[in-house]
């Protein structure tokens, strides 16, 4: 099935049917698992960290990294002939105050047919709150070296998330350059806007999938009623919705966390929002909440400040007009 060549957010699941069924095969066979008993068993849940500063403003420098997985290839599609191995730029976003480090580590998954780019407004402001903010660029799904496409190369996005945190965990770990000894390791979250929230999803809560590494996920504008098999594991989760998302029908999307989602969970509603601009553009009106509440969650899972929570729900609740929480 033909896809469009320009960078766009992730097309509606239901006017592509040849997606809905790479879901389905992959259901049908994650219940056949479920059935044979198959599954791992869920990760425990995440030890309690000790609080760490917050409220700090910091300032931010970018670094663009390039990383080979030579152990995977990335397939072939249209004229594009494929690889033997899986090229992965990323762009971090990181303090430069290491005297006041280390800082947790945010992993951000981008959206289909866009680049870690699309999102520097968003991504900036997390690091300037006390993060590393590590983003590839996923091959195939980006429209990079060919598609983009959200069903050829789909699985490999997991193991790409998974290889590019280990990487810059080295680049930390090594003591040297930009990063060194810039990032707490067991202060790790993933996040992901729309095909990436998918891919944020998975590496908290799905078996083979998800990464014990992660103790915390953030997942905007996407509905996980198409995610596949959901594993609870006490990792806490932030989810955005807008309720005028093109691609994601609301009711849909939660009604799926209402009867699904497990504490810990924070959801958020935007009201009268589109797919992407409320998570890229400063002059959208929805986009200092997102970053604010982001931030907060932030700070409440992986800097141990859990009244950062309760803040960022009076701060929405004092907005009905932009946000809900659920």
């Amino acid at each position: 099935m033909s896809r469009p060549r320009t960078p766009t957010p992730r097309p509606n699941r239901r006017r592509h049917p040849s997606r809905r069924l790479l879901l389905v095969g992959a259901l049908v066979a994650a219940f056949g698992l479920v059935a044979a008993g198959c599954l791992p068993p869920a990760p425990p849940p995440p030890p309690d960290v000790t609080p760490t500063t917050i409220g700090v403003t910091h300032p931010v420098a970018t670094l663009q990294t390039t990383f080979v997985d030579t152990t995977r290839g990335t397939p072939a599609l249209d004229a594009y002939p494929g690889s033997s191995v899986r090229v992965l730029p990323t762009t971090v976003w990181y303090p430069t105050d290491k005297e006041n480090g280390p800082y947790p580590l945010v992993m951000f998954a981008h959206g289909y047919g866009v680049t870690p780019s699309t999102y520097a407004a968003l991504l900036s402001r997390i690091a300037q709150a006390g993060y590393v903010v590590a983003a590839p660029t996923y091959p195939i799904l980006s429209g990079q070296p060919a598609g983009p496409s959200d069903t050829v190369g789909w699985t490999d996005l997991w193991p790409d998330t998974w290889f590019v945190t280990t990487k810059v965990l080295d680049l930390s770990a090594s003591g040297s350059g930009d990063l060194g000894n810039l990032i707490d390791p067991q202060r790790i979250a993933v996040a992901g806007h729309s095909d990436g929230g998918y891919v944020a999803f998975g590496d908290g809560y799905q078996p083979f999938r998800l990464d014990p590494r992660v103790r915390a996920v953030v997942s905007y504008a996407a509905s996980f009623a198409y995610a596949g098999i959901y594993q609870p594991n006490g990792r806490p989760i932030l989810h955005v919705l807008s309720d005028t998302d093109e691609y994601n029908p609301f009711d849909e999307a939660i009604a799926w966390d209402d009867a699904n989602l497990q504490q810990p969970k924070t959801v958020m509603s935007l009201v009268h929002a589109t797919h992407l601009a409320p998570y890229t553009d400063p002059s959208d009106p929805h986009f200092s909440t997102v970053v604010g509440v982001t931030i907060a969650f932030l700070d409440a899972t992986l800097k141990g400040h859990p009244e950062m929570l309760s803040v960022a729900t009076l701060d929405v609740a004092s907005k009905p007009s932009i946000a809900q929480m659920h």
